[in-house]
């Protein structure tokens, strides 16, 4: 499905109000929105952030447990598309945090910091940019939005545990979490035997915590696919190109990937170069497929595409194959089929099998659900469309929701939500841009809308 650019429907006027935009979701695609908004929103307006638990999370790519190296470098984490060094520029200004960079060669470009530290920094730029917007009304809501539908007067209604409120525009950006997440981050006592469900950073990062701490003597490591993720370079590089033409089907685009590769270990140069460029041409190459394509991409590739961009800093990856080699981590391929409290119930090619253990924690990465409360009344709505993929829902590059052809009602849906329309928007550099996108799309639907109604394009509605 291709989807183009859509203007705003035109909002209803209320004298003397401001625009009323709420962000459901505090997580980093949440903050990161409400950033953007600050930043390139001009004009007086109405922001309310829902989220009864907040917390710094920008998935695969951001990471999150405080105390878990993310495995994105400095260099990728600013908020700030414009200041790629403000990151940097931040650790390098704070004597705490600066010490807790681990960078090469005294590098901080170069460095993985643990989470806390990114939360610290993502807070602070949120917190300045709202101190300079004295014409911004900010409100923080700590219960659950359950549902959102059209207002009889224009734009949405959206409930909550604490009531309706009217809003002019939503921004959803929940993002997606881990299953049983307060277990996968919880620390117990020491166990023998402790399984660990996900094959993804999070699960690598909990069954090395678990060995580190002593809680577990020994950690089996349940990968759906088998696959576990690659290594970082211990120096960034940059996207690594062929001179041969890019090709437009998937066969043919992972042809060349591979070709590239090979030559490019042959060489000494490693494949995640290539793996970089690949990435700057995944979206162009995304929409070119056609839906069979798409599907068996989710099939059959993205496990092993996944594993390659969503890479462990060069120590963990170390740490993690010792730890297999040496006994302490065993792999298993399988899908868990159902979790016990001594166990699980384990479906692989040989048979079910149950793997008894002492502890298991979930960690696997979980999509959208799209069977939430909240979901289905949007998809019952007709406010949004699943994408083919039920990876999440359709979206342009600004995160705008379109579910007919030009008209877009000023429902957004950031981040992981539109992974199914664009691939690698789990990745925090790509979040920031599209935050910015965003804002700039709202201001500019909304200064068109007022004109057209004979209004001030100033952010305000005005009757």
């Amino acid at each position: 499905m291709t989807l183009a650019p859509a203007q705003f429907s035109s909002p209803s006027p209320q004298a003397g109000s401001l625009v009323r935009i709420a962000i459901v979701g505090r997580g980093f695609t949440g903050l990161m929105t409400a950033i953007a908004l600050l930043k390139a929103f001009q004009g007086p307006f109405h922001l309310a952030l829902y989220d009864p638990y907040p917390k710094i999370d920008g998935g695969e790519a951001a990471g999150r447990s405080a105390s878990t190296l993310l495995n994105s470098r400095v260099r990728d984490l600013s908020i700030d598309p414009a200041a790629r060094e403000d990151f940097r520029r931040w650790l390098e200004t704070d004597d705490v945090w600066r010490e807790r960079a681990a960078s090469p060669a005294g590098n901080v470009d170069h460095a993985f910091v643990p989470g806390e530290v990114f939360s610290a920094y993502v807070y602070q730029r949120f917190s300045e940019a709202l101190r300079e917007r004295t014409d911004v009304m900010v409100q923080v809501r700590a219960d659950s939005v359950t549902a959102i539908g059209r207002h009889p007067g224009g734009g949405f209604s959206v409930l909550s545990s604490d009531g309706q409120t009217r809003f002019d525009t939503v921004f959803l950006a929940t993002g997606y979490g881990l299953r049983d997440g307060a277990d996968c981050a919880s620390t117990q006592g020491s166990v023998g035997e402790a399984l660990v469900i996900g094959g993804g950073v999070h699960a690598v990062n909990r069954a090395l915590r678990l060995l580190a701490a002593g809680e577990a003597s020994h950690v089996t490591l349940i990968s759906a696919s088998g696959f576990l993720p690659q290594p970082h370079t211990s120096s960034a590089v940059g996207a690594v190109t062929s001179d041969r033409p890019f090709p437009h089907t998937l066969r043919g685009a992972f042809r060349y990937l591979r070709e590239a590769a090979n030559r490019a270990a042959a060489e000494g140069s490693g494949w995640q170069g290539i793996m970089n460029d690949f990435r700057q041409r995944a979206r162009a190459l995304w929409q070119g497929l056609t839906p069979d394509e798409r599907r068996r991409f989710k099939r059959h590739v993205k496990p092993i595409y996944d594993s390659h961009r969503n890479r462990l800093p060069p120590g963990q990856y170390e740490r993690l194959h010792r730890a297999i080699a040496g006994g302490a981590i065993m792999v298993r391929k399988g899908k868990v089929e159902r979790i016990a409290t001594n166990g699980v119930l384990l479906s692989t090619a040989a048979g079910l099998q149950v793997l008894p253990a002492d502890r298991t924690i979930d960690c696997r990465i979980r999509l959208t659900d799209l069977d939430s409360p909240l979901f289905r009344a949007l998809i019952a709505g007709n406010l949004v469309q699943r994408d083919e993929l039920d990876l999440g829902i359709f979206v342009d590059r600004a995160g705008r929701v379109i579910v007919e052809p030009e008209i877009f009602e000023g429902l957004f849906a950031m981040g992981p939500l539109g992974l199914g329309s664009l691939p690698d928007i789990d990745l925090v550099p790509e979040i920031v841009v599209q935050a910015y996108a965003a804002a700039e799309a709202l201001a500019a639907s909304l200064q068109g809308a007022q004109t057209r109604n004979g209004g001030p394009p100033d952010g305000r509605n005005e009757g």
